[in-house]
């Protein structure tokens, strides 16, 4: 057993400047995004998932993954797999390649797709898998290690207290709690009361997670006592949503039309530091979809830009949509 670390770290300095974690989402949390996350908010930033298994076969495209832009820190790598071996050999290749503050396994994800391979909430049906990948993890670097989990499997095997136990024994120094099951995915009612007594029972911070979107759902999870409160789908469509809560303010209306405009046309530019336009156009037609949900005429304007050709065609049409909005 490896008692767990008490002293302070990255993660806990973090947490006492900003309560407030961008979540890592598949497809979401990539370069581009992150620096637009970085314009409101200066906490812990996750990447995406990464595969433990690319990166050890060693594909270009993953090792991509792993690179922080200049702005990330204070920057958590999240991996995914099942092999304890093959966490503690990608953990090695990411000392290497990347500047990570600190590394987070992901035991959480009910998506078929990691289910399928052993990962992700899968783990929360072997605890004996998972003491034994902490244990690899722990094994293969002296940096601060998370595990973002759920409250169990179903509702008939809850088990985040063992989980806890495990990972605070062997050497995690905080746990990222989903207050769902992984049956429930993403609906229903975040269970707070269940986060409120994983913050009582374990011995190292527990970051609360699960549908924080407004004042209300954040001063509910604040409740809770959890270390930190981790946002995800709550900043797709603002992720200015960090800057607005530690106001205490709602996401919606908090930016003028005219910031969200100027925000799209930062994102072309984020976007273009990494890949071509050809590769980036219809990402910036999601991030226009996703910003101005709830302006006026936003719906009509969902469907118009993705009918668009080009990236010119794009940017007129965002323009226009935006030079129509009354000024308030």
């Amino acid at each position: 057993m490896t008692l767990s670390r008490k002293s302070d770290n990255i993660i806990t300095e973090s947490l006492k400047k900003n309560v407030f974690v961008a979540a890592p989402m598949a497809g979401v949390s990539t370069p581009p995004f992150r620096l637009a996350v970085r314009d409101f908010f200066d906490g812990i930033i996750f990447s995406e998932m990464v595969s433990v298994e690319g990166l050890i076969r060693g594909g270009k495209k993953t090792l991509e993954y792993v690179r922080l832009t200049e702005r990330d820190n204070p920057y958590a790598l999240q991996l995914f797999g099942s092999r304890p071996e093959s966490i503690h050999d990608a953990i090695k290749i990411c000392d290497e390649h990347s500047n990570a503050d600190f590394y987070d396994i992901n035991m959480g994800c009910p998506v078929k797709k990691v289910l399928k391979s052993g990962s992700g909430a899968a783990l929360l049906k072997d605890t004996v898998k998972i003491r034994e990948i902490i244990k690899a993890a722990r094994k293969a670097t002296d940096k601060p290690l998370t595990v973002k989990i759920r409250l169990g499997w179903d509702r008939g095997s809850i088990n985040y207290p063992e989980v806890l136990e495990i990972a605070a024994g062997e050497g995690i120094d905080a746990v990222s709690l989903h207050g769902r099951t992984k049956s429930e995915m993403f609906s229903g009612e975040v269970d707070y009361a269940m986060i409120a007594d994983a913050v009582k029972r374990s011995p190292i911070p527990v970051i609360g997670n699960g549908n924080v979107a407004d004042t209300e759902s954040c001063r509910r999870m604040r409740e809770t006592g959890a270390a930190g409160v981790m946002i995800g789908r709550g900043m797709m469509k603002a992720p200015w949503i960090f800057k607005a809560l530690s106001e205490g303010k709602d996401p919606d209306g908090f930016l003028t039309p005219r910031e969200i405009h100027s925000l799209i046309y930062r994102m072309i530019r984020y976007e273009a530091l990494y890949r071509e336009e050809k590769y980036y156009s219809d990402a910036i037609k999601k991030y226009a979809v996703w910003f101005t949900k709830g302006l006026p005429e936003s719906s009509v304007f969902r469907t118009e830009i993705y009918t668009t050709k080009t990236m010119t065609e794009t940017t007129e049409l965002i323009d226009r949509y935006f030079e129509n909005i009354p000024v308030l």
